[in-house]
């Protein structure tokens, strides 16, 4: 009977977490910086020829894994949170963020720090949608809203119905807007319910109160809400040296424009856009000193009545009007500032 042999030693095997994984000899150099590469560290992608892989595989490999992992475990932890770009994250904070005012990025993607909460009501003015939490803006924002409600009284204008600023530390919101993000951005509505022109509204009317529209967007024509008390409050907010846009209804650009003024500079602040049938927007300028604020680039030349007004009401306008659902949401998602993760905190 054939004796049986005795058993091979078996070869060694890397573990299975950390198979084919091999330490270096030398430093691996990528570009000008040097590092020695480490198990379960990804490979740069440019590697230095100096870069010699040992064809010998290391012993020691399941200590350093254990080792690795406990290291590096509490920074991966901190690198997969992806949430605080959500808007559910922003639209949960209900404080402001402490320190100096500062708007941070860009309209469309940013965040404040130092905002401050606009009151539900005030000497000419009325704050609508409370229970959205976005009455908060940057101090030169709230002062704007206030300062306008001030001059719309004393010219005896109605008071102003006010919508939304932005959230405690601005940032995007879940709903309704891709921009109003860094404190600058307000809403306000043209003009009051005719019923309650002159009277007061408390705030739970205010609360889901949809400003009268002074447009009929089937028609592009305006309505018997529009007066020449709103187009005068229009003129006071767009001819406030702060304001950078005022973005309106293209029927409201066009009815001003043929006021037979149109050489007036504050019409070029007027930019039509697909609604704002019920409100104008008013964006301020980045406030002076205010670096980390991203401003847009300057209104073209010109007031702006001419045929690119024209062409809002052209069928290439109702075409492209098709697709502005898309392109909102594109804006909505724009990357925010590495700041702002500091300003959520």
């Amino acid at each position: 009977m054939r004796g049986t042999s005795p058993p091979r030693r078996a070869r060694y095997q890397s573990p299975p977490l950390v198979a084919n994984l091999f330490v270096t000899d030398t430093p691996c150099r990528v570009g000008s910086v040097g590092h020695r590469s480490l198990p379960l560290v990804a490979a740069p992608s440019r590697v230095d020829a100096s870069c010699r892989v040992s064809p010998r595989p290391s012993r020691d490999l399941p200590i350093l894994t254990v080792l690795l992992l406990f290291v590096f475990m509490p920074l991966s932890a901190r690198g997969a949170d992806r949430t605080w770009t959500r808007s559910t994250r922003w639209s949960a904070v209900r404080t402001a963020k402490d320190g100096p005012a500062r708007a941070i990025g860009a309209y469309n993607a940013g965040c404040v720090q130092g905002a401050v909460a606009l009151p539900p009501e005030g000497p000419g003015f009325e704050v609508m949608h409370l229970g959205r939490h976005r009455y908060f803006g940057h101090p030169a924002l709230t002062g704007f809203v206030r300062q306008l409600a001030l001059a719309a009284s004393e010219q005896h204008l109605p008071v102003l119905l006010v919508g939304d600023l932005a959230q405690p530390r601005g940032g995007p919101t879940p709903t309704d807007h891709g921009s109003h993000q860094s404190g600058l951005d307000v809403d306000i509505a043209y003009t009051r319910p005719a019923q309650m022109l002159w009277q007061p509204l408390p705030p739970a009317q205010r609360e889901d109160l949809q400003p009268p529209p002074v447009v009929d967007l089937a028609t592009q024509k305006l309505n018997a809400a529009w007066t020449p008390l709103v187009a005068e409050l229009v003129e006071l907010a767009a001819s406030d040296p702060a304001v950078e846009r005022v973005f309106v209804n293209p029927a409201v650009k066009h009815a001003l424009c043929a006021r037979g003024d149109p050489e007036a500079r504050w019409l070029a602040k007027l930019r039509p856009w697909w609604g704002h049938h019920d409100h104008f927007h008013v964006r301020l300028k980045c406030p002076a000193g205010n670096s980390e604020c991203r401003p847009q680039p300057p209104v073209p030349d010109g007031v702006g009545c001419d045929l690119s007004l024209a062409w809002w009401f052209t069928n290439d306008a109702r075409t492209a009007a098709a697709t502005r659902s898309r392109a909102s949401h594109r804006l909505a998602g724009a990357p925010l500032p590495g700041l702002c993760r500091d300003i959520l905190r």
